[in-house]
């Protein structure tokens, strides 16, 4: 079966968490702060600060843009339920946009009682900045492309099979200092003199030793997703298709669409390869509202296998068996 995502490990990830081992400092170190570091300057940002997971850099996030009880933040509807998870934390109320043609949210549908937005650049394809409100822009499907410096704050994943990984994990950015200050407060709570809510949120060595690996390899990463993604666009051209825009894309998803979804994904299983819808469940099928964009993505669309140690003939296999379903 070829998978549908994979991390992408190497000897030197080995090494480096080896070393953290031998060291006995495995808990938040030197590892971390040289992380946070490398991370900063890849981002073009001035600060960064590590956290344990993408949600708890938005929860942090959300508190430092001082979002208060019950406040309105808007989010995408087509997301994972990261986003409403993080509001939550926050106390907020989450409010659904629909998406646009990209499956980006569309900017026009932002109400304006929401001070906040929380805009994810998805699949890996840049979101239009909206004109109003705080942005946090969530690069964890973009990350090392152009996204990423042009809002307050933004915020990223290490998870096991994001663009690069730290197994678990995630990152906060800014450019400011109070801001940066706030998350590095509140992500741990021991040893104070003072009581605020405080959260177990710190990455560990082993963590942040193997993240600096991985962002040193993320553009030959990306480099490896574009090749595979041409690879496709090109091969699937002809096709009763919907695909991607690749201007600026980094390809963290290779996202088909078609009104024959569940049985190009039933084909396709059929001859050993994983694919699945790219959002498990959009928000609103938690929350409740109409969003016909969303939903129109969640019927149809399809996540082909794309990660930089699929093999050329395992992406060719993806090609043959996606063009026999529509010669059938």
């Amino acid at each position: 079966m070829i998978p549908h995502s994979a991390p992408t490990l190497s000897i030197e990830e080995h090494e480096a968490v080896d070393l953290v081992l031998r060291s006995g400092q495995l808990a938040q170190g030197r590892e971390v702060e040289a992380f946070e570091q490398e991370c900063a300057a890849f981002a073009g940002r001035r600060h960064g600060v590590a956290v344990n997971s993408g949600t708890a850099a938005l929860h942090l996030a959300l508190g430092a843009l001082g979002v208060q009880l019950a406040e309105r933040v808007a989010i995408p509807s087509y997301a994972c339920a990261s986003l409403i998870t993080a509001a939550y934390l926050q106390q907020a109320t989450p409010e659904l946009c629909d998406i646009a043609d990209d499956y980006n949210m569309d900017c026009a549908g932002i109400s304006g009682d929401c001070r906040v937005v929380i805009l994810p650049h998805l699949f890996g394809a840049p979101a239009k900045i909206p004109d109003r409100g705080q942005v946090i822009e969530d690069v964890a499907q973009s990350m090392g492309g152009p996204t990423g410096r042009a809002t307050p704050v933004a915020i990223t994943s290490f998870y096991a099979t994001k663009l690069m990984t730290t197994g678990e994990g995630g990152m906060l950015f800014t450019d400011d200092g109070a801001t940066a200050e706030y998350a590095r407060d509140r992500r741990d709570y021991d040893n104070r003199d003072d009581f605020v809510v405080r959260h177990n949120y710190k990455m560990t060595d082993l963590q942040a030793a193997m993240g600096r690996v991985q962002l040193k390899r993320l553009p030959s990463f990306i480099a490896r997703r574009r090749e595979i993604a041409l690879r496709y666009q090109e091969n699937f051209a002809t096709l009763p298709l919907r695909l991607p825009n690749p201007r600026d894309h980094v390809f963290f998803r290779y996202v088909i669409a078609t009104g024959r979804r569940e049985d190009l994904e039933n084909h396709l299983r059929a001859n050993g390869i994983d694919a699945k819808r790219p959002v498990y469940r959009p928000a609103h099928h938690y929350l409740g509202g109409v969003f016909p964009n969303s939903e129109r993505a969640h019927a149809e669309c399809v996540s082909l296998p794309i990660y930089p140690t699929l093999l050329d003939a395992d992406a060719d296999r993806v090609i043959d068996s996606v063009k026999r379903f529509f010669d059938a």
